[in-house]
């Protein structure tokens, strides 16, 4: 108990000075929340109406995550890249300042944030290292179904325990043969008395060889559609029967741990059951819904860091007698850069601010993952053009920012599924207006 009121606390004095649980900031109305909680206005500011000016307490942690990412990441982001070591000493920094599992329940340790504050802290570590970021925001990806849908036993146990050390979690839903296509899944779990026996293979599971716990989706009635065919289990990494693979070298976010996760005939009670039987797939999605906002904050603080690395080569390599900023075909790149960023953030702040706000956010979601992804890897390929030869070369952080930025538009669903999603949701709903909890 000790331990989870002071996780309360690793926010530090600036942030919890100003701590209020009161109505959101950026509201139309004060509906409640599924997810977690929002926090206060700033004082003597409106409580309706529009607004995007970030509270008191939203700024404070925002100027921490800024300053973690600038003290704790950037000096050690190349490190961790060319080492591809996962960045563990970071990870339990962040970890006892409150950076991380950003959305637990207060009830089970956590500060029990909203979507909104998420997205604010995810952009400032992103600037820093998106690899470093995305071994920390994994944990909110496996979190998520545990709090959508989880038992107040499911709950205690292991959120609870997230918050009283510096543990990693991982959701493994994509396999070697399904990963946009979910449905296509064929890790299977059959019931034996009062367990399950899952088999099969899970691919490309962020966390992989270092997490405590699993979220796992697997099939219990191959016949039935996607919507009724699988469940939902949280699995104890060091369960009898899994095997974790090789650590993935890939293209960039190197420092992120990347595996495959075998099940042979592992036994998992059926309390650990996430749901009720063939709801998992509704869990899973569901999950997106939180997670996916953060994930477009990272693109944007990713992109935000390669503007201003161009800005700031732009501003002091000459050509032609002046700084290369002053050619109207480089001044145009960074004005589409700053453009977009702009643009990519407020779409982010909408799907966060939906999903705070107790409405279903799934089209703003996809929208926003989908447009900062695209954009943060224009910008970032830009950035590198703006370099010329130095941008291709390793001693400058763009060609970093490069091979990170791609990511963007796979994982939690492609560039192209987020398109299919938009569309689908426009034409099922007539129109996009924001949709009633």
């Amino acid at each position: 108990m000790l331990a989870r009121l002071a996780s309360r606390q690793r926010l530090g004095a600036a942030a919890l000075s100003c701590w209020r649980p009161h109505a959101p900031v950026i509201n139309a109305d004060n509906a409640g929340m599924t997810f977690g909680r929002r926090m206060s206005s700033s004082a003597g500011e409106a409580s309706d109406g529009l607004s995007i000016r970030l509270s008191e307490e939203q700024t404070a942690l925002k100027d921490l995550a800024r300053r973690f990412a600038a003290d704790e990441m950037i000096p050690v982001a190349a490190d961790y890249d060319r080492t591809m070591q996962y960045p563990t000493e970071v990870f339990n920094k962040a970890w006892e300042l409150g950076l991380v599992n950003t959305h637990i329940p207060e009830d089970y340790g956590g500060l029990g944030l909203g979507c909104t504050e998420g997205v604010i802290i995810g952009e400032e570590l992103a600037y820093g290292c998106t690899g470093i970021m995305t071994a920390m925001e994994a944990n909110g990806l496996a979190e998520a179904p545990v709090i959508i849908a989880g038992t107040h036993e499911q709950k205690q146990k292991y959120l609870g325990r997230m918050t009283e050390e510096p543990l990693q979690a991982a959701y493994c839903v994509t396999e070697p043969g399904a990963g946009s296509d979910v449905a296509s899944a064929k890790t299977s779990a059959v019931r034996k008395g009062d367990a399950w026996v899952l088999n099969g293979n899970k691919m490309w599971i962020t966390n992989g060889g270092v997490a405590n716990w699993f979220f796992v989706l697997a099939k219990t009635d191959p016949s039935a559609s996607a919507g009724k065919a699988f469940t939902s289990f949280i699995v104890d990494a060091h369960s009898p029967g899994i095997t974790v693979g090789r650590k993935e070298i890939n293209m960039g976010q190197r420092c992120s741990d990347t595996r495959g996760i075998s099940f042979e005939d592992v036994l998992v009670p059926d309390s650990n059951r996430l749901g009720d039987v063939g709801f998992g797939f509704k869990v899973a999605m569901g999950a997106f819904d939180h997670t996916r906002p953060p994930v477009a904050a990272g693109a944007v603080g990713l992109a935000r860091r390669a503007m201003d690395e161009a800005i700031a080569y732009a501003a002091t390599r000459k050509t032609m007698g002046v700084p290369i900023h002053q050619h109207q075909a480089i001044s145009f790149m960074i004005a589409d850069m700053a453009i977009g960023i702009e643009a990519a953030r407020l779409l982010t702040y909408k799907a966060a601010y939906e999903i705070d706000a107790g409405h279903r956010n799934t089209l703003y979601a996809s929208m926003a993952k989908a447009f900062a992804g695209d954009h943060a890897n224009k910008v970032a390929a830009d950035a590198v053009q703006i370099f010329g030869g130095n941008g291709f070369n390793t001693e400058y952080p763009v060609e970093k920012l490069m091979r990170d930025a791609k990511i963007y538009q796979i994982y939690e669903g492609t560039s192209q599924i987020q398109r299919l999603i938009v569309a689908r949701e426009i034409f099922a709903r007539g129109d996009i207006a924001p949709l009633a909890p």
